[in-house]
């Protein structure tokens, strides 16, 4: 059994993902797996979905798709974050471009810790979003993983079985 990611995007950040114009993703922790993993897009429901697909348009509370997570990088809050804000360099900017939120944002989301970002890789959005249901969850035991239904989406990510 191979185990992948189940990640919750919202909407607005789903669509730069899929244009092309996202290609890291910034989060508090990491999975503890080597890269490269697969992560599963999932699309939360808070605002509509405006990717100009429209298939893609039904993709509030579906998986839209599919990246490889290639590496990730820590992300210090003190020296990249904060000391980005008032000294611009090119590493602040290059995060700025590449997941879409400004160094404030990072610095209120990071909340004084050290973060991570995700590079996306290997892209693939579905023509038709999957239910959630069509996926099996993960959960670590101290005998490996076991398997669960997966009834309401992850707050920030979960583990899952690979397809």
């Amino acid at each position: 059994m191979s185990t992948a990611v189940l990640i919750s995007i919202r909407p607005k950040w789903c669509e730069r993902i899929a244009i092309g114009e996202k290609t890291i993703e910034i989060r508090k922790t990491r999975p503890k797996l080597e890269t490269p993993f697969k992560c599963y897009i999932y699309c939360t429901k808070d605002e509509p979905l405006l990717y100009c697909r429209p298939s893609q348009r039904i993709g509030n509370g579906r998986v839209l798709g599919e990246f490889v997570c290639d590496y990730t990088q820590t992300i210090y809050y003190d020296s990249d974050v904060r000391y980005g804000i008032d000294h611009p360099n090119d590493y602040g900017k290059w995060l700025m471009h590449e997941s879409g939120v400004t160094l404030w944002e990072m610095l209120d989301y990071l909340d004084g810790k050290d973060g991570v970002y995700w590079h996306i890789s290997d892209l693939v959005i579905y023509d038709a979003p999957k239910a959630l249901s069509e996926f099996t969850g993960l959960r670590k035991t101290k005998f490996g993983y076991a398997p669960y239904e997966i009834k309401r989406p992850p707050q920030s990510w979960c583990y899952v079985r690979c397809e």
